[in-house]
């Protein structure tokens, strides 16, 4: 299964250790599941999780584990733009592109205006505590 995570849920992961997307980025780790990534949004990743302000709230060696981990695990895709997305924020709208263009299952986020869409093709909008939700449902299934 692959998956997507909005870049202000991993600044939430560093805030919260033992929190949904945290335990999230454990379960990635561990297999449960592929992230995919394009370079845009990895790039937005390391402007957001490494910004200086961010060490207020996780160490610095904890934000680069963390980019480092994103860049050379992530499936990495090229995502061509959809012109028929809604989205005012384009940060959100790159997000449906390469959920779309990398087979994810899920896109997780917190944005209200992106759950509200419910999804597109293939790709599910869901909270974190939904997709930890999914996660179990498969792991039961297995």
């Amino acid at each position: 299964m692959r998956a997507i995570i909005d870049t202000n849920l991993l600044v939430g992961a560093l805030a919260k250790r033992g929190g949904s997307t945290s335990r999230i980025l454990d379960l990635w780790r561990a297999g449960r599941f592929e992230l995919v990534a394009s370079e845009a949004t990895l790039r937005e990743a390391e402007l957001v999780v490494g910004a200086r302000w961010i060490e207020r709230i996780g160490s610095r060696e904890e934000r680069d584990v963390l980019l480092t981990e994103l860049r050379e695990r992530s499936v990495l895709v090229e995502a061509p733009i959809l012109e028929e997305l809604t989205l005012k924020d384009a940060g959100d709208r790159r997000l449906v592109e390469v959920a779309h263009a990398g087979q994810a299952r899920y896109l997780v986020t917190a944005d209200r205006e992106v759950l509200r869409m419910w999804g597109y093709g293939g790709v599910e909008f869901v909270t974190s505590a939904e997709f930890l939700r999914a996660l179990d449902q498969q792991a039961d299934q297995s």
